[in-house]
């Protein structure tokens, strides 16, 4: 301890300190056992412990040190055993897998009717069905296939096979060509996924190209009892009426507005799209076209840009101009993420009505052609982002997709009103004479209650007021989204309601998403713990604010946020994210949790997040 004590003193350190670890036998034997922290309260000054540490290990015996060489390379040697046994393993695998001469696909049906695109279902003829096929087989061999399943015989309920041009989609639902599907087993090496399914993809032929082979047009005249309908014409091919002679129901059965409660369900075969999409045709990679939005002008610019419905046809690229006219350098799914994202806050600030959940509300400077240009967005930003605002009234939604409310209008009109509006009703609704009745009536006024208030009618009141705030007022508002969405968004309402709590982040949820690298430093280790612990402080509002930081979206639309450490400096530490790639870069040097905290609320609260990296 004397040479230590010596050191120690050279370097200044208080004698009472030296004295203090020669009664409690601190030795440099003992110091290369104790972390950074343990030693702080012997040596305050940090520069003196890193010098104490190195002097410690200079002085360590070297067969000590020989030792833990050795231990360290008995257990690298381990570890590539291991390895070595897994890969073998692995590989094994892959072998068996190649070696296999038939694999398990799926095959399902797709039609377009030139307006809708949707899967067939089982009770029409379609379904999905699990067959064997060889690994060598292609694009004609799993054409033909699908063929001999919907078409037995080259007819099927929708027609006669002649009538229709086919193509083979993919499990992602898109077109497969003779360079992207050479075989079965290829694409399931591939994918690696364990089932692998194909969609045949039927369109009818356009009329002019087979005029030689349809007969006589046949006029059939629908009416009922009191007067005669418009007239139909439908033009039927001699093969096809062989088959289907009656014409008894001329209505697509397969179309149907708002969900069928009371049908038989058939879930996972009427979904076709990720996501429960249906666009009008697969996006075409290279047809790109470039949007320029304005930071300070967001919400009109991105209307402007999706006046135009062939939009829902390309894919977005998004240029950002800064407030100090600037073209911001991000670029990618990060900055479109972002740019939805802003667009949707700037639109609950600026065209909805509502606290907690938020309905549009009418303007005049709203055109129809401006309301459908906000339902694109909508649409467009969950086919490419999966970004659905989960800030709008529940109802309000239902209405668009099913024409009609399936969920609680009194619960979500209690998240509409202001909260001391929602204070009195509760109250009123479980004990009326418990309340200021003055109150109840001045609320109740305020959203043009006619009627005279007792304890029994009360909550039938309130579910009509709900059904005018939050259906009838913006029926404009959602005549024109359901033109544009209805057609291209197959969901049901208990699938709507899951998307919404999918979508809304929680600090649970957001820590199950951290990825870190699995050789981690004790002190990067100790910066997880901090993260984790911040993120499960935050609130509602910061909760979202940490996922745009992160990913460009305030809603999970991600798998994972792939954790990073960097070497920085205490004057460049802050946190970095890439939301592009969903990466969050942090530094690996913090001491405590209050610094860590402290920094990372800085960068929350500037609200200012500019992408620099391209």
């Amino acid at each position: 301890m004397t040479e230590l004590g010596d050191f120690l003193r050279a370097r200044g350190v208080p004698d009472d300190a030296i004295s203090l670890m020669e009664e409690q036998k601190i030795d440099c034997d003992v110091i290369a056992l104790m972390d950074d922290a343990t030693l702080a309260n012997y040596i305050p000054s940090y520069g003196d412990r890193i010098v104490l540490f190195n002097f410690c290990r200079s002085k360590q015996q070297p067969s000590k040190r020989k030792q833990g060489l050795l231990q360290r390379l008995r257990e690298k040697m381990k570890n590539r055993e291991g390895n070595s046994t897994e890969n073998t393993s692995h590989e094994r695998t892959r072998q068996t897998k190649k070696q296999k001469a038939t694999r398990n696909v799926e095959i399902g049906w797709i039609h377009s009717d030139g307006k809708v695109t949707k899967q067939v279902r089982a009770k029409q003829g379609g379904g999905t069905r699990k067959i064997q096929m060889s690994a060598d087989a292609g694009l004609n061999d799993i054409l033909r296939e699908g063929k001999k399943l919907f078409f037995p015989g080259g007819i099927s309920p929708k027609g006669p096979e002649t009538d229709f041009e086919f193509e083979v989609w993919g499990f992602k639902q898109n077109h497969l060509t003779e360079d992207t599907c050479q075989s079965i087993g290829t694409m399931y090496e591939a994918a690696r996924l364990t089932m692998l399914r194909f969609y045949i993809s039927t369109k009818l032929k356009d009329p002019e190209e087979d005029e030689s082979e349809k007969s006589d047009v046949i006029f059939v005249l629908e009416s009922n009892s009191s007067e005669i309908n418009h007239l139909q014409g439908v033009e039927l091919r001699n093969s096809y009426a062989e088959v289907q002679p009656g014409l008894d129901n001329l209505d697509d059965s397969e179309i149907t507005f708002g969900p069928i409660l009371d049908a038989e369900e058939d879930t996972e075969e009427t979904i076709i799209y990720e996501g429960f999409l249906a666009p009008l045709s697969p996006a075409n990679p290279e047809d790109v076209t470039a949007i320029t939005v304005r930071y300070t002008n967001t919400l009109n610019d991105i209307i402007s840009a999706f006046s135009d419905a062939e939009i829902m046809r390309k894919t977005l690229k998004v240029k950002r101009i800064l407030p100090d006219n600037k073209e911001e350098a991000g670029s990618g799914s990060g900055i479109l993420r972002d740019v939805l994202t802003c667009f949707w806050n700037e639109f609950y600030e600026r065209c909805t009505l509502g606290t907690t959940v938020k309905v549009p509300f009418i303007r005049h400077d709203f055109t129809a052609e401006k309301w459908k240009a906000v339902g694109r967005i909508l649409l467009k930003g969950y086919q490419d982002c999966q970004y659905f605002p989960n800030k709008l009234a529940i109802p309000f939604l239902e209405q668009v997709l099913f024409n009609g409310v399936y969920s609680d209008l009194q619960g979500h009109f209690l998240q509409f009103v202001s909260s001391q509006e929602c204070e009195v009703l509760r109250e009123a609704v479980k004990n009326i004479s418990a309340v200021d009745f003055d109150d109840l009536l001045e609320v109740l006024d305020s959203y043009d209650c006619r009627k005279q208030i007792t304890a029994e009618n009360l909550p039938t009141i309130i579910d009509e007021i709900a059904h005018k705030e939050l259906v009838q007022k913006p029926m404009f508002v959602i005549d024109c989204w359901r033109e544009v969405i209805y057609p291209h968004l197959s969901i049901t309402p208990e699938e709507l309601i899951k998307l919404f709590s999918d979508l809304q982040p929680t600090p649970r949820k957001v820590c199950q998403l951290l990825k870190f690298e699995e050789d981690l430093s004790p002190m990067q280790k100790e910066v997880g713990n901090y993260l984790k612990r911040f993120i499960r402080e935050l609130d509602d509002v910061k909760i979202q604010k940490f996922m745009r930081f992160c990913t460009g979206s305030d809603l999970i639309v991600t798998n994972s946020i792939y954790v990073e450490f960097q070497d920085m400096t205490d004057f460049t530490r802050r946190p970095v994210g890439h939301t592009c790639g969903s990466i969050l870069q942090i530094a690996d040097s913090y001491e405590n949790f209050p610094d860590f905290r402290s920094e990372f609320n800085a960068v929350l609260e500037s609200n200012v997040w500019v992408m620099d990296i391209v």
